[in-house]
């Protein structure tokens, strides 16, 4: 029934999404104005740039997976509830909550989210041929595979629409070499801003750019990125300007909890 299969499609989701594979943690060191409470900006690595990039590519779908309903902004969550209820006369069902993630992605946000995310390629498609004799109807492909349905054959010309599903040793091998890879970043240190303003600028470069003239007000500290971090970054990207400063300093988190108690991030 469609209440049965809106059912399946909740309980595969929130397997792939809380994954129990352990997961792993950056780190970065953040410079606190202890005047203000204000984080004035972060030393980070190469791999929190990396992180911050790869958010990028989260398809919509994917990332309102991630988020708890308290952590969403709007009503974009209602769109994604209602999908979920839908019932499988809704074709683009699977598509929607289940989006192709580039396989570039896959192993920094997997590691450091503890998630399971669909590499998109697992079902390629063929054409039926040409007939192998003049009454027996039977086709045999031309040899040409597709990841997009309906596409035409290069050969014969007929539509590549015969479904074939690759086994998971030979998916994960098509996979890697069919989609593109990045160049692993080079070792750096990268400045980020409470907005999360990335840049290559050097600590002292950084403090005359901000203006800060009372280095003693200063207070470093350095902080870890797991899971839960991940995802409150991600959660206050979407509506904050403060971001490290409402993530990582527990007074300025309260603060925004008692003025704002239906929209806070949960830290």
């Amino acid at each position: 029934s469609p209440a049965t299969g809106s059912g399946g499609h909740q309980r595969r989701r929130r397997d792939a999404v809380n994954n129990s594979k352990p997961t792993m943690e950056l780190s970065m060191k953040l410079m606190i104005d202890t005047k203000s409470q204000k984080v004035c900006f972060a030393e980070a690595g190469s791999d929190v740039l990396e992180f911050l990039a790869g958010l990028l590519y989260l398809p919509l779908g994917t990332a309102l997976g991630l988020l708890t309903k308290e952590r969403m902004v709007g009503s974009i969550g209602n769109v994604l509830g209602s999908v979920e209820k839908l019932g499988v006369n809704y074709k683009s069902k699977e598509r929607c909550l289940s989006p192709a993630v580039t396989a570039a992605t896959l192993p920094l946000l997997q590691q450091l989210l503890g998630i399971q995310l669909n590499n998109g390629i697992d079902t390629f498609y063929t054409c039926e041929g040409r007939n192998t004799g003049a009454y027996s109807g039977v086709g045999t492909s031309c040899g040409y595979l597709s990841v997009i349905p309906n596409r035409s054959c290069p050969t014969c010309r007929c539509y590549m629409t015969k479904a074939m599903t690759l086994a998971a040793e030979t998916n994960r091998t098509l996979v890697a070499a069919a989609l593109p890879t990045t160049t692993p970043l080079p070792v750096a240190m990268y400045t980020v801003g409470d907005d999360l303003t990335v840049t290559s600028a050097s600590f002292f470069a950084t403090i005359s750019l901000l203006g800060i003239k009372d280095l003693s007000a200063l207070q470093e500290k350095t902080v870890k990125i797991g899971k839960e971090e991940s995802l409150e970054i991600f959660a206050a990207s979407l509506k904050s300007k403060t971001v490290l400063s409402d993530v990582f300093l527990p007074k300025k988190n309260a603060r925004l909890k008692r003025e704002h108690p239906d929209g806070v991030i949960h830290v």
